[in-house]
C-alpha cells in the first residue's frame, strides 16, 4: 500500500484469512486523516475478489468494487450526525439474502460512534446472531464511545504510528521534496502526526497561511502594527482550521516548555521567544488558548469577529507587556 503504515495492518488481516480465523465484525479506530477507509477499501478489495490476494483488480467483483456498485456491500452512512435503529435494521435485512456474486455479505458502518442507544442495541443483537457469511465493519475515531458490550463482539484495528513509522513520516509526506524541512515539521506538529492531514495542510498552503497570522499577532503584540489592522486581517480568514491550527501551536508551544529536551516539538517563530520570557508562562499559554476557543464559538454567532479577535488582542498584548 502506498500508507506503509497500513501495511502491518493489512498483513496481519491476510494471515488471519488465510488460518480461518476471519472475524464477523472489526472496529476500525483511528483519527481522521490516518488512512482508514484506504485499510478497509483494501481488505473489501481483497474479500471479493475470487482471484488472488492481494485482489487482482480485474476480475468482474474487482470491476464492480471499483465502481461503488458492489451488490454485495452496504455503506452505512449517518444522517444529521446520528444513527437511528431503522438505519441498523435496514442492515440487518441486507444481511439475510445471499451473496449475488462473491463470497461474502459486507456491510460498513461509517462513524459508527454516533448510533442512538435504540441503534446500538439493535446491532447487538445483529453481533450475537451474526449471520455465517457476514461481514461487519465499524468505522470510527471514537471507539470509547461504543458500547463495551459492541466492542466486545468485535475485533479491533487500531490505525496509530508506531516510532518507527513515525520517524519515516517526514519522507513520506515530502516524497516529491516540494516543502523544505521547516515546513515539514511544521505540518506534521498542526496535524498531530496524522499522516493525511499533514500533507492536505502543505497542499493546501495552510501552514504557510498559519504562520503568517503568527507573524501578524506577533507585530501587533510588539506594536510593530496596530491591533486594528491585524483583527481585521485575522477576522477575513473565512477558514476555522486557521484558528484549530493557531490551538494546536499553543499546545505544542505548552508541551516544548513543559518537556524543552524535546525542542523540536514546537514550531520555530519569534512568538516562541516572545511568550517564553514570562514568568507565567504557562498561565499565558492557557490565556491564549482560551482567547483562541472563545474566537472560535463566537465566530458564528451575532458577536462580530472582528471586535471580538480585537479584544483578544488588546488582552493579550497587555499581558505580554506586563
Amino acid at each position: 500500500m502506498s500508507h506503509y503504515w497500513l501495511e502491518k495492518h493489512l498483513s496481519g488481516w491476510h494471515e488471519a484469512v488465510a488460518a480461518d480465523r476471519k472475524p464477523q465484525a472489526v472496529i476500525i479506530n483511528g483519527s481522521e486523516g490516518m488512512g482508514k477507509r484506504a485499510l478497509l477499501q483494501q481488505i473489501i478489495a481483497d474479500l471479493l475478489c475470487r482471484q488472488s490476494t492481494p485482489a487482482c483488480g480485474q476480475c468482474q467483483n474487482c470491476r464492480l468494487h471499483q465502481q461503488g456498485y458492489h451488490p454485495d456491500v452496504d455503506l452505512l452512512l449517518p444522517e444529521n450526525n446520528l444513527i437511528k435503529v431503522k438505519m441498523v435494521r435496514e442492515l440487518t435485512n441486507f444481511f439475510v439474502s445471499t451473496p449475488h456474486c462473491s463470497d461474502h455479505k459486507l456491510a460498513v458502518i461509517e462513524g459508527a460512534h454516533l448510533m442512538n442507544t435504540a441503534a446500538a442495541n439493535a446491532l447487538l443483537k445483529l453481533l450475537e446472531e451474526p449471520p455465517s457469511r457476514g461481514l461487519l465493519f465499524l468505522l470510527t475515531d471514537s471507539k470509547h464511545k461504543l458500547m463495551p458490550t459492541i466492542k466486545s463482539r468485535c475485533i479491533t484495528l487500531d490505525v496509530v504510528l508506531n516510532r518507527e513509522e513515525k520517524q519515516r513520516l517526514p519522507k513520506w509526506v515530502n516524497s516529491q521534496n516540494r516543502y523544505s524541512d521547516d515546513q515539514v515539521r511544521h505540518a506534521l506538529i498542526l496535524a498531530d502526526w496524522v499522516p493525511l492531514t499533514a500533507q492536505k495542510l502543505l497542499e493546501e498552503g495552510e501552514e504557510g497561511l498559519l504562520i503568517e497570522q503568527l507573524d501578524n499577532i506577533f507585530a501587533a503584540l510588539t506594536a510593530q502594527k496596530s491591533v486594528s489592522e491585524i483583527a481585521a486581517n485575522l477576522a477575513a480568514i473565512d477558514n476555522t482550521s486557521i484558528w484549530a491550527m493557531l490551538n494546536r501551536y499553543m499546545n505544542a508551544l505548552a508541551k516544548s516548555i513543559l518537556h524543552a529536551e524535546k525542542a523540536h516539538s514546537t514550531i520555530n517563530h519569534a512568538l516562541n521567544q516572545l511568550v517564553k520570557k514570562k514568568p507565567k508562562v504557562l498561565h499565558l499559554i492557557i490565556k491564549f488558548a482560551d482567547q483562541i476557543n472563545l474566537v472560535m464559538l463566537n465566530s458564528n454567532t451575532q458577536v462580530k469577529k472582528q471586535l471580538l479577535i480585537e479584544s483578544m488582542l488588546i488582552d493579550l498584548k497587555a499581558t505580554v507587556a506586563y
